[in-house]
């Protein structure tokens, strides 16, 4: 197949004088510390959840710490407390440079900032204490919930603002991404979180939880980490991306589908059987999407495979790291969605297995990436330790790998023991207790890698080398 070689992202001209710093890096460095607070916090309640299910009994006098308020407490902090500041810092970083101006609105963003860690905050307490609405990845408190909205709205000002008076004509891919990112999700947590406490009840209540709940992952984990994607890889490897027609492919096919399959979580229930289809078939559909990224990625790596595997280049490791098991997780989920398929899976491990290796193994992965970029660039230091951040790597690689094969064995097993019928459901669980021993070494693994993430980015600006300044203009605009 022919591919065109475009531009990769622009090249930011010096701000013009009384303009003041093209980034503000100590928002990006803000946002990233708030991640990182997140990256230690969110994988710590899954792996105690974890360990709750290996023994009911442990921290059994503690009511905040049990199984139900953990796992409630896990998702939200990964999504919104270690993801999402990620994301933001990447785009105080990115932006500018693809607009070629500072951020329309800083101050706005450093509002957002202080927001989200209050937010946060507050909400963690009020997850473990039983304060919450019953939305799945919605169940912050809504006071919480208007200071997220807020976080959301001032952000999407200042991303769509700057943007808007771009001093670059092009439009880079990655910006694609962010805007729709901003829009859709503005909407989405207003109809999930707010609306879904005043629609009808019933298969309508179900049928639009669906909807909030995978477009949580769809319209802004997706879009968000994708744009971060295209944004790394060509800065990362100094080189322009494979085809911009591909990502614009990718671009429309995810809008299109992804919004229509949020009822494949309903598959068998009292839900309209025509909108359980139609689910059905948008969530094969977004195999398109996905393949004409993984392309984009692999055809943008021709040629850089020597800066791979060489020693350094974490943000390439990470960003391929995430494309490779983002082809895999996108496989899985479509094929799940198969009404076959979900009679076997729905209420296993396999499904656990499948919503880690999206959000964890694909986006925080690239929230690792961003942050191995952006934090070293922004305080103006060398990373402090490529053993840590390789150490990351691997571990995490290693740590996911054995958590995933272990939970798609035991969803299936024990899949299969209750499609017999016969069998006592806690006989199902029993049989699948040492996988879960299993399980939980992996994730261990997992944190210990995300913990010497943080460690090395806050090391990293408080004592990493200082940076010589940037010998070419790439990398001086990069």
């Amino acid at each position: 197949m022919s591919h065109e070689r475009p531009t990769s992202p622009p090249l930011a001209p010096p701000a013009p004088a009384g303009e003041g710093p093209l980034v503000d890096n100590k928002l990006v460095l803000g946002w990233f510390a708030l991640s990182a607070v997140g990256m230690v916090l969110g994988p710590l309640l899954g792996v105690l959840a974890s360990m709750k299910l290996d023994d009911p009994d442990l921290l059994g006098g503690i009511h905040w710490l049990q199984f139900g308020r953990l796992r409630i407490a896990h998702v939200n902090f990964v999504i919104f407390a270690a993801f999402t500041p990620a994301m933001f810092g990447l785009m105080c970083h990115a932006v500018p440079r693809l607009t070629g101006r500072p951020l329309v609105g800083a101050r706005a963003a450093w509002a957002a900032l202080v927001i989200m860690a209050l937010a946060l905050a507050v909400g963690l307490p009020c997850l473990l204490f039983g304060y919450l609405q019953p939305v799945e990845a919605g169940e912050l408190p809504m006071v919480v919930d208007a200071m997220a909205t807020l976080v959301f709205v001032l952000m999407t000002g200042v991303v769509l603002g700057t943007v808007a008076k771009r001093k670059e004509k092009k439009l880079y891919v990655a910006l694609w991404y962010w805007v729709a990112s901003f829009v859709w999700t503005d909407v989405n947590y207003l109809l999930g979180v707010i609306g879904l406490n005043f629609v009808a009840k019933g298969t309508t209540s179900a049928a639009m939880h669906g909807f909030y709940l995978h477009n949580v992952v769809g319209l802004w984990i997706t879009p968000a980490g994708v744009g971060a994607a295209y944004y790394l890889l060509p800065v990362a490897t100094r080189t322009t991306l494979f085809s911009h027609r591909l990502s614009l492919i990718g671009f429309w096919a995810l809008a299109f589908f992804y919004p229509m399959n949020g009822v494949h979580h309903y598959i068998w229930s009292p839900i309209a059987d025509w909108a359980q289809t139609i689910a059905i078939a948008s969530s094969m559909m977004l195999i398109l999407p996905v393949w004409a990224f993984c392309a984009n990625m692999w055809g943008t790596m021709r040629g850089q495979w020597p800066k791979f595997a060489g020693p350094g280049n974490h943000v390439i490791k990470m960003t391929m790291f995430g494309a490779v098991w983002y082809l895999i997780t996108c496989f899985q989920g479509p094929t799940e969605a198969l009404r076959g398929m979900q009679a076997l899976t729905h209420f296993g491990d396999y499904n656990v297995g499948h919503a880690h290796s999206a959000v964890f193994a694909v986006f925080a992965i690239w929230a690792v990436a961003s942050g191995y970029l952006c934090v070293p660039r922004a305080s103006g230091r060398e990373l402090w330790s490529n053993k840590l951040a390789s150490w990351t790597y691997w571990l995490e690689i290693f740590g996911f790998t054995i958590m995933f094969c272990v939970l798609s064995v035991s969803g299936l097993q024990q899949g299969a023991m209750l499609q017999n019928g016969q069998l006592p459901w806690i006989d199902t669980v029993d049989s699948i207790r040492p996988l879960w021993i299993a399980r939980t070494f992996g994730g261990t693994l997992m944190d210990v890698g995300l913990a010497f993430y943080t460690l090395n980015l806050a090391m990293t600006a408080k004592r990493g080398k200082r940076a010589k300044p940037a010998a070419d203009a790439p990398a001086a605009a990069y």
